[in-house]
This record gives structure tokens, sequence and C-alpha cells, in this order.
């Protein structure tokens, strides 16, 4: 079985239901899993370079677990990224430590995926907020998976969604990444 390691930034994991959901799905099919919560081990957002770095190291598989926060990532991952991959252990000169490894994304957005087309509200698909994950991940050698992308999370009962819909649609995008790692 290859290392997966799910890099996982929530702002507010304790009042998660889909980022939890996918969490506990794959900690319960993968019991060797490692679970690096970026907010809880950081929440002062000091990075420790050296913890992070050998976790990559001794991965196959990276996945990062995240909410869409204002169409980006969580603050907390793209410190992770600027801190962690760096000249000398990603890219550059001797910065070879991830190459060959695979990056896979597993996003969770409050809106319809209809909100995310060209005629959308947005006027552009979610995987285009992302180019930077895919550049990111090529320019340190790293396989890059398309994302897993799930839509509709927001907790809205009065419009139409129950945390029990939020669940089953939870559970269905962490099946989508378990057989993305099984196929690896």
């Amino acid at each position: 079985m290859k290392k997966v390691t799910v890099i996982l930034a929530h702002a507010d994991y304790g009042k998660s239901v889909a980022n939890k959901t996918i969490i506990e799905s794959l900690k319960k099919r993968y019991p060797d899993i490692r679970i690096r919560n970026l907010t809880k081990s950081y929440s002062d957002f000091f990075i420790d370079i050296d913890v992070e770095q050998q976790n990559l190291i001794e991965s196959d598989i990276i996945v990062l677990q995240f909410p869409l926060y204002w169409y980006n990532m969580p603050a907390i991952l793209k410190q992770w990224f600027d801190t962690i991959l760096t000249e000398g252990f990603a890219y550059g000169t001797n910065g070879d430590h991830l190459k060959g490894k695979v990056l896979l994304a597993s996003i969770t957005a409050g809106g319809d995926s209809d909100d995310y087309t060209s005629e959308g509200v947005l006027h552009h698909n979610l995987e285009s907020f992302f180019y930077n994950l895919e550049a990111s991940a090529r320019f340190c050698q790293m396989k890059y998976i398309a994302p897993v992308v799930g839509f509709g999370y927001s907790l809205n009962p009065s419009i139409y969604r129950t945390k029990d819909d939020i669940i089953v649609k939870a559970k269905a995008q962490a099946d989508r990444i378990m057989t993305l790692i099984d196929s690896l």
C-alpha cells in the first residue's frame, strides 16, 4: 500500500460536516493514513518546516483536503505551500524530494455546480480557480491529479440541504478519492 498523507486545511473543522465526513471515511478505509490538520497544529501560522517536509518525503500520495474560501484555498494552506515547498527541497538544486509523488486536491464548495460554469454566477469552472495547484505540482515534478470537487455543501435547511444530505454527498466524494488512491 502506498503511503497516503492528507493535508487538511479547514478554519473551523469542529463545525464541518463535509470535510469531517470525508476525513472519517478515509481513516476508516486506510487505518495508516496520515492526517495533518494544519489549523489544529499551526493555529499561529508558524508551520514546522522540518516536520512537514519529512512527512512529505515519507509519503507517496498527498491529498489536499479543504473547503473553498472566497474562491481560493484557506490561508493556512497557502502559508503551508509558501513555507514547505522551498528551493532545495521541492525545486531547484537538490530540490527533488517531491519528484514522482502524487498530488490530489479534494475541494468542498458551498455553491452548486451550476454556479461554476461559464454561464453560471461566477463565469468560471471551479478547476480554473486552482490552476496554481497544477502549476505547483508540475514545478515540483509531482504527478498532478485533477481535483475531486464536491458542490452544494452549504448547510441551509431552510432552502434544501440538511446535514444528512451533506453527509451523503461527502461520502460519495470520499468514495471518488478512494477510487483514485486505489488506482495509483
